[in-house]
């Protein structure tokens, strides 16, 4: 068994086998539901190869970047991992994923994100990570909902994320002519439309994601590229639609929802990534709300879209659970030397930062800070202090204590506080691997 990184010219066998496991003869091909990790040019995917050349299993790997306030994170997705029957039994999934580890450290590479939760990859040393809160909402709560967002502030950014460019998704008409089909709120600043997008909002689309303070970095190209991909909508079965709010001409928040086509779908309706302002993302799912009218439709808000979760608490049923995925940190002191400008923004007093041991997270990791002992941490330790704490809203405390373990000395607990856990956007967005 030969394991080696895929070849251009092989991304159409990769292509087909994955369809072979994961599609069914009504979705369209993994290719065009993942165009950059089957693409020869920005895939880095391994495949595992027999006597006779042909390929038997694939672990597709794409690079990307998340930016989390002042830092940039370099960060390798991991999905459409799948062998053929007659090769499963033997190993070759673990033989991939040490593959992709070696690469993602030769890349620099600062987290892994893996879209499963199997035993191969605990045992290989990723974990579950982070909060996320599930409000589900309904067509009756729209009323409620577009009222509480008329009424709400304007300032402040959603950070939210998680339709065809020329379907269902993308109307031509412009906003003066859409009559019945957009809904409007009034507050200090004027009236709010909310209508389907055209081609003519990209550019603002993309400047309402680039301002998000935790994010999937994401370029004009990449915004038609994934909008149009519909990766994560196409696995279960459901088609994006996208929204703009706009004041006076000037969009202030967009939403790209999973809402049901043609097909049965096979999860409830939600929410894939949205941007701007709190008050106008209310507002445009109030919207999806009314004029698509799903039973159900779920919005999965991280502990940074605290804005907008204050808006939906008060209407919403909720519940919370991980972040979808787990996540493997290939060495800690890399980590810590990339969020350095985040964390040193957070709590400028605080000088010097904790430091991390270098090494592969999965066997622990040492903290040290001027004045204390280090400090010790096993790997589920660890990934709780980065990434786990409660799911607060605005009013609730922004120096609440970090997940420790019982027992860590009340000094660390000091240096630690306000400063973890660190934000993460949502896996399941757009750039959904």
């Amino acid at each position: 068994m030969n394991v080696r990184l895929v070849k251009p010219d092989e991304m159409t066998e990769a292509a087909a086998l994955a369809d072979s496991i994961f599609r069914d003869g009504e979705q369209v091909s993994m290719a065009a539901g993942f165009p950059y990790l089957f693409s020869a040019v920005t895939s880095s995917s391994f495949g595992a190869y027999g006597e006779d050349s042909r390929m038997t299993a694939f672990m597709g790997l794409l690079p990307s970047a998340v930016r989390i306030g002042s830092s940039q994170l370099n960060v390798f997705s991991v999905g459409a991992v799948c062998t053929a029957p007659e090769a499963r039994g033997h190993g070759v999934a673990g033989k991939l994923l040490d593959a992709v580890k070696d690469q993602v450290a030769a890349s620099d590479g600062d987290l892994i994100l893996v879209s499963g939760t199997r035993s191969l990859y605990t045992r290989a040393g990723c974990r579950e990570f982070g909060t996320i809160r599930r409000y589900t909402l309904t067509p009756e709560m729209a009323p409620a909902l577009r009222e509480a967002a008329a009424e709400a502030p304007q300032a402040g950014v959603s950070e939210g994320s998680t339709a065809s460019l020329t379907g269902a998704g993308a109307s031509a008409r412009p906003a003066s002519q859409i009559g019945a089909g957009a809904s409007r709120g009034t507050d200090a600043a004027g009236p709010l439309l909310c209508r389907e997008w055209t081609h003519s909002d990209l550019p603002a689309l993309a400047k309402l994601a680039a301002s998000r303070e935790v994010a999937f970095e994401q370029s004009q190209w990449d915004l038609a590229v994934l909008i149009d991909a519909q990766a994560y909508a196409r696995c279960v079965k459901l088609g994006h639609r996208v929204y703009v709010a706009e004041r006076g001409g000037v969009p202030t928040a967009f939403l790209v929802a999973a809402l049901p086509g043609s097909l049965r779908p096979k999860m409830t309706p939600f929410a894939i990534e949205w941007a701007g302002e709190p008050s106008a993302v209310a507002a445009l799912l109030a919207h999806a709300l009314e004029t698509a009218a799903p039973e159900k439709l779920d919005v999965l808000a991280s502990r940074h879209d605290a804005g907008l979760a204050a808006l939906l608490q008060k209407h919403a049923p909720y519940a919370d659970e991980r972040i979808l995925g787990t996540v493997y940190v290939p060495d800690a002191a890399r980590l810590f030397h990339r969020l350095k400008p985040y964390l040193a923004a957070l709590q400028p007093e605080k000088a010097p930062l904790p430091e991390g041991s270098s090494g592969a997270a999965e066997r622990g990791i040492r903290l040290s800070y001027p004045g204390l002992d280090d400090l010790e941490l096993d790997a589920d330790a660890w990934i709780a202090l980065l990434f786990d704490g409660p799911f607060s809203l605005p009013a609730a405390d922004a120096n609440a204590a970090p997940v420790l373990p019982e027992g860590t000395p009340a000094q660390w607990r000091e240096a630690l506080t306000g400063l973890f856990p660190v934000p993460f956007p949502s896996t399941s967005g757009l750039n959904y691997i």
